[in-house]
């Protein structure tokens, strides 16, 4: 739905004509193809199967052809000024953390008549529905599913004497301790990172550590008020723990300064043997554990530590949602129905959010750990609801985890000020 550069005439029509009628682009089917543009925003090294799934569905329906467009990184506040304007594709890829930003503005089109009359494959099972639906209505669909997983080097592993991948916190500090300690530190123990930036993905890890030792950082109580859900005691030993893992070596100092897990320190430690363990999620792994190869490196994923208790990691991946100003809402919905069909995923390098589907896809025997955690995973949706940002809390965390590892504050004072900041969000 990218609006092509208006003629004069075409101008002045929009200029009178409700908005939504100049929204779309291509033309009805009586006098050519319906032409819609779906909008993703992963790098597009990573979204060759997509392109293919595309390129299929275009070969199978010469009246509905779709253009793939790549935005990266994400950016949905680009997607609502558009689609506020009356303009953006007619579907777009959204992070579930996302979906309840556009559908309170009413930026997405409500989709529970076309789920009533019309249901993909699959729809009675699907996850992440906890953050695609808002005030009793579904506004964008499951699409992908994924989560952290415990990515390890088996040799690293077994030259330390460890004879498995740690299945709690405890243990995985205490075998990365152990692996950083062997053979003159020449393997780092677990390798993640500590920026204090917001998007910093120290993010997953300090939520999973709360959520496995029975706290989150804010919840709705039994009147369903908005309330913190941790304490200050909790909050200090979770900031002591990944200080910890820095103090005793485990984790290379470097890394109070790397925000993303994909950075090169990190994702070419593995590859290269010089780093034994971190977190990644699939579409990141995948292609990784190719290149490890390459250096005769073997990776392997596990489960993340008290990755099978219900709630303990992150359900994260992408949902599909449809503008609510495009021209063509039910070819639209023919689209995202293909989308989250067996077929798509056969080129896709994704994991489904369709239990159905999930159980048709030829997962490799390195990857079964995530498809083993995904069930007890739960989305972030729990943070929803609050009225506050779930970035808002990223950003208060990020900082003052990081402030300690630098020396800036102690983790009591930290732990306090991360309470405070999350009081304030939940009051503004």
């Amino acid at each position: 739905m990218k609006l092509p550069k208006p003629t004069l005439a075409a101008l002045a029509l929009c200029l009178v004509a409700p908005l939504t009628a100049c929204s779309g682009s291509g033309s009805d089917s009586s006098s050519g193809p319906v032409k819609l543009v779906l909008r993703q925003f992963d790098p597009e090294s990573e979204t060759k199967g997509l392109a293919a799934a595309i390129h299929t569905w275009n070969e199978r329906h010469p009246h509905i052809q779709v253009e793939l467009e790549t935005l990266s990184p994400n950016n949905v506040q680009q997607f609502a000024r558009e689609a506020n304007s009356g303009s953006g594709p007619d579907i777009d890829q959204i992070g579930y953390s996302d979906v309840q930003f556009l559908a309170r503005p009413r930026i997405l089109l409500p989709l529970d008549s076309y789920l009533d009359k019309d249901p993909p494959a699959g729809a009675s099972g699907l996850l992440a529905t906890d953050a695609t639906r808002f005030e009793g209505k579904t506004w964008a669909m499951p699409w992908t599913a994924d989560t952290m997983a415990l990515v390890h080097n088996p040799k690293a592993l077994a030259d330390a004497g460890i004879t498995h991948p740690p299945t709690t916190w405890e243990e995985l500090a205490a075998d990365a301790k152990r692996i950083s300690a062997h053979d003159s530190g020449a393997t780092k123990g677990f390798c993640f990172p500590g920026s204090g930036s917001v998007t910093s993905a120290q993010w997953f890890a300090i939520n999973y550590f709360l959520w496995s030792h029975g706290s989150t950082l804010v919840k709705k109580d039994a009147d369903g008020n908005w309330t913190t859900g941790v304490s200050r005691r909790q909050l200090t030993r979770a900031i002591d723990y990944f200080d910890g893992l820095f103090r005793s070596g485990a984790t290379p100092a470097g890394n109070k300064a790397v925000q993303d897990y994909s950075d090169p320190t990190i994702v070419n430690g593995l590859a290269r043997g010089s780093c034994a363990m971190s977190y990644l999620p699939p579409s990141t792994f995948a292609p990784l554990r190719q290149q490890a190869k390459k250096s005769g490196t073997e990776l392997r994923a596990a489960v993340m530590p008290e990755g099978l208790k219900t709630g303990a990691t992150h359900l994260g991946g992408r949902a599909l949602g449809i503008n609510r100003n495009t021209a063509h809402p039910g070819a639209a919905w023919k689209v995202v129905k293909y989308l989250m069909s067996a077929t798509t995923f056969k080129t896709y390098d994704q994991l489904p959010a369709s239990k159905a589907t999930l159980a048709t896809v030829d997962v490799p025997a390195s990857q079964k750990a995530y498809t083993d955690q995904l069930p007890h995973a739960r989305s972030f949706g729990r943070y929803l609801g609050s009225g506050a940002t779930i970035t808002s809390f990223q950003e208060v965390v990020d900082q003052n985890f990081s402030a300690v590892y630098s020396g800036q504050r102690s983790s009591e004072d930290a732990a306090g000020t991360i309470l405070d900041g999350l009081d304030q969000a939940l009051e503004d």
